[in-house]
């Protein structure tokens, strides 16, 4: 009885790790501004999404307040790469080729810094991807798909060291 109650505690302590509950953030920062990201790819409006992904999930996770400017912390970043190229294809002859998934793929350069500290909370390229099935559904899906790989991985990176 002894050794399950041990084991029990462990496993519920070391989930807490994973969350991203505003307790794994350090305690000082309690806002936080995420200027429209910059864009050098060739793609519009992937920047602007990107940035309002980030924003909503900072939000619904109730991670740190979003302020227009002066936040405890930034996050900044620049969309540095932008591909939607075919996956998967058939060939169905010499001349013939059928693709039936495409991929997104979005790369960011991203900042999050403490600005009471003048840290980085996280700084470094994160990379994502988005499959969609180009018989029922359109790029669109898969940069969105892709947009939320990346803002998870962000999110995982910036809380992982606190």
């Amino acid at each position: 009885m002894k050794h399950t109650t041990i084991i029990i505690c462990c496993l519920l302590c070391s989930c807490g790790i994973f969350t991203f509950s505003g307790s794994t953030l350090p305690k000082h920062l309690k806002t936080v501004d995420i200027p429209i990201f910059s864009n050098s790819s060739l793609q519009s409006g992937v920047a602007e999404e990107m940035t309002n992904t980030l924003s909503k999930k900072v939000l619904s996770e109730n991670l740190l307040r979003v302020v227009n400017t002066a936040g405890d912390a930034t996050i900044s970043g620049t969309v540095t790469y932008y591909n939607n190229s075919p996956r998967t294809y058939e060939s169905n002859g010499a001349r013939s080729v059928t693709i039936s998934e495409y991929i997104v793929k979005i790369s960011v350069d991203v900042d999050f810094m403490d600005n009471k500290n003048n840290t980085h909370l996280f700084k470094g390229i994160v990379s994502g991807q988005g499959i969609y099935d180009f018989q029922k559904e359109t790029e669109q899906t898969g940069r969105l798909r892709a947009e939320d790989d990346i803002v998870e991985q962000i999110l995982q990176n910036s809380l992982q060291s606190w």
